[in-house]
């Protein structure tokens, strides 16, 4: 089974009560400079759950002999603010940290769960960095990234290869 990160972070964000109820929407992005679905949703959405599932990662072999892909997703919680107004700023950015705290604590419990299919979270460390001033598309709010490890098969086949 692979990890598809869009739906399952797009679950997560519809499924919590806190982004929900706020009308986070989730989206798909392709890294921070290229907030496509983010701009597009601009005019109709006033908060996003921005998924980038387009990931750098690498191939290794862990200490029991299998071969692993790790790759890195990121997540970005971001609310839109009134130009200026850092009282609503400020609000705005605890809510996307609270927001963040939840999925994190959700991650953690659906460790195990993903374990049976052969998806490894790594909860040990869920990096964020927060958005700074008046930021992506006139948001504040911030991004976490996920680091998922999935078991990969790197046997030797002839039938690919002209010999």
């Amino acid at each position: 089974m692979n990890f598809d990160a869009f739906n399952y972070f797009s679950s997560l964000c519809n499924k919590l009560k806190r982004s929900n109820d706020n009308g986070y929407y989730p989206c798909k992005v392709t890294g921070l400079g290229n907030m496509e679905e983010v701009i597009n949703a601009f005019k109709t959405q006033k908060a996003y759950f921005a998924i980038d599932d387009t990931n750098d990662g690498q191939t290794y072999k862990s200490p029991g002999g299998g071969y692993f892909d790790r790759k890195q997703y990121i997540v970005f919680v971001l609310r839109k603010f009134t130009y200026n107004n850092m009282e609503q700023q400020k609000e705005y950015l605890q809510e996307c940290r609270e927001i963040y705290k939840s999925v994190c604590k959700k991650l953690i419990k659906d460790k195990a769960t993903l374990q049976n299919d052969m998806i490894y979270l790594n909860t040990d460390r869920i990096p964020f960095y927060e958005i700074e001033g008046y930021g992506i598309a006139g948001c504040t709010g911030l991004y976490f990234i996920v680091t998922v490890d999935e078991p990969i098969n790197l046997c030797y086949d002839a039938n690919e290869w002209y010999e």
